[in-house]
């Protein structure tokens, strides 16, 4: 089997009637495809001559060698789907010679690069973001659904069929700090099972250690809807934005190392799972029912794991031992990703859709009002942070307890509003906004 491209004459000993000889004169095949004598001839004959046509300027001239008639069949109806013109058979003896002529239709749309070298760093290394160069550089503002899960940069072919992305606009996921992030997420992933120092967790009090397993408990329920959440959009964002895509992937990988670090932490010295509040579970549902994804998103990832970000570091200021602490401090890292991809994203978002702050205030609003009914915090949540923050489950050390816990709920105030006129809306809807933020925290 072999291609070669090669200028030269139709042979004068080809049988062909008077009309199509005066047709041919002058022709000359442009390349030309031979395969004779190849194993499978009819499965790769399309293959061959697709590829062939492509590297071809449009009306130049294709020459096929191919054994049988069935070939020639074939090949005319190719031709007529794509758009190429069959010129005619000729008889060679014991095999034929087919002249197919490049048509309008051009079978892909595009040419790939060739010759774009990336950049690399000092150590020798590509990031994601080196990659923004030629093709692939060039993120479309809206995606068509037919490029499914071919890479951005590659050549499509028509025909391919449409996918179900809902997601096929820029502004509907991108943020400028996304492929960083995800360089960042990649070059931090940490082993629950190796990277906790477990060998140093001692015995605790039975008061300080059922706070904490209370504490991991809540925090598990939280990270199952932070898992959840970015996982049911991931299929509906075009895979032409793949840095969101590869991003969102190691966020819900974040989240699925969360769990099983939290419920180890919560079993590893000898207490529990403890108790989950109705109130908790509502207020997770309502984020995981949010089908619009830059309401989600906020919710989320700003308002959510913003408020989240306050709650781990109050964990880790007051944490009995060692264990706890650096389990709450590494998921806390993980966390300021997610906060910094939702507020660029946000402000990304509101940029190009300057109106949709009503969504974000319709949003909170719609969720502030189905969470009403409820009773507020878990109150064996409170509990259990008033006694890690009083040292103990004394009388006077939750009182004390109690005061770093109302001072947490200020600190979480005053982050989501500043997290808020960061990404664009002015200080007085920030303020409702964050007024209105369940007191369940995410």
């Amino acid at each position: 089997m072999s291609l070669t491209v090669k200028e030269k004459e139709l042979p004068k000993e080809m049988d062909v009637g008077a009309e199509d000889t005066m047709e041919l004169a002058g022709i000359t095949p442009d390349a030309t495809v031979d395969v004779l004598g190849s194993h499978g001839e009819e499965q790769v004959l399309l293959m061959l001559v697709r590829n062939a046509l492509d590297r071809l300027q449009l009306g130049q001239v294709l020459e096929v060698v191919v054994r049988d008639d069935y070939s020639s069949e074939d090949l005319e109806v190719w031709c007529r789907l794509t758009g190429n013109q069959f010129i005619t058979r000729m008889d060679g003896g014991d095999h034929l010679i087919l002249l197919l002529s490049k048509g309008s239709k051009v079978t892909r749309q595009a040419v790939p690069d060739w010759g774009v070298r990336l950049p690399r760093t000092s150590g020798g290394a590509i990031v994601l973001r080196d990659w923004f160069s030629g093709r692939v550089g060039d993120v479309p503002e809206d995606a068509p659904t037919y490029y499914g899960f071919m890479p951005r940069g590659a050549v499509p072919e028509p025909g391919t069929p449409d996918y179900p992305y809902v997601l096929n606009r820029k502004s509907d996921v991108w943020a400028d700090n996304v492929a960083d992030l995800y360089e960042i997420a990649t070059s931090q992933q940490w082993n629950a099972a190796t990277d906790i120092p477990w060998d140093q967790l001692e015995p605790l009090p039975d008061g300080i250690e059922r706070a904490v397993c209370q504490v991991m408990t809540f925090l598990v329920e939280n990270e199952y809807a932070a898992m959840y959440i970015p996982a049911k959009f991931l299929p509906r964002i075009n895979s032409q934005y793949t840095e969101v895509v590869l991003f969102l992937s190691t966020m819900i990988n974040d989240e699925a190392r969360h769990i099983e670090a939290f419920t180890k932490r919560a079993l590893a010295n000898g207490g529990g799972l403890q108790y989950s509040a109705a109130s908790t579970q509502r207020s997770l549902q309502s984020l995981l029912v949010q089908e619009d994804y830059f309401r989600s998103s906020f919710l989320l990832h700003v308002l959510g794991e913003g408020t989240f970000l306050e709650l781990l570091a109050f964990v880790e200021r007051h944490a009995p031992d060692p264990v706890t602490a650096e389990v709450v401090r590494r998921a806390r890292n993980d966390e300021g990703r997610h906060v910094a991809y939702g507020v660029a994203h946000a402000r990304e978002h509101l940029r190009k859709h300057p109106t949709k702050v009503e969504d974000l205030v319709e949003a909170v609003e719609e969720r502030s009002s189905v969470l009403q009914a409820t009773t507020g915090a878990n109150p064996m949540l409170i509990e259990a942070l008033a006694v890690l923050a009083g040292s103990g489950d004394g009388p006077d050390q939750v009182a004390r307890g109690m005061e770093s816990v109302r001072r947490l709920y200020q600190t979480m105030y005053d982050q989501r509003v500043q997290r808020m006129v960061q990404i664009g809306l002015d200080t007085e809807t920030a303020k409702r906004i964050s007024q209105l933020h369940t007191p369940n925290f995410m």
